[in-house]
């Protein structure tokens, strides 16, 4: 699922937040960690993005096509995400 600009700086906002809140953790000023955050929520977005579009492509190329949206199509794309998720990272 693709996220929106302000999404994500709605969500960097609400963490920046909950982290200042949090007993423990301390740092000098929000406004220098907020960046990193969107970074990083982008930077997975991106990934996910990513992930999706391949197990798709893997999906597609099966000789029997499964319909999307169906308990099958839905088994059929959580085994296939855990194989590319395991191979790209080593799991």
């Amino acid at each position: 699922m693709r996220m929106s600009r302000e999404r994500v700086f709605y969500l960097a906002d609400m963490i920046v937040k909950e982290l200042g809140g949090t007993e423990g953790v301390t740092f000098k000023a929000p406004d220098e960690i907020r960046p990193e955050v969107v970074r990083t929520l982008s930077d997975e977005a991106k990934l996910e993005e990513s992930i999706n579009t391949e197990v798709r492509r893997i999906l597609s190329s099966y000789s029997r096509p499964v319909p999307e949206g169906g308990r099958e199509w839905e088994v059929l794309y959580q085994k296939t995400r855990e194989e590319v998720l395991r191979r790209r990272f080593r799991l």
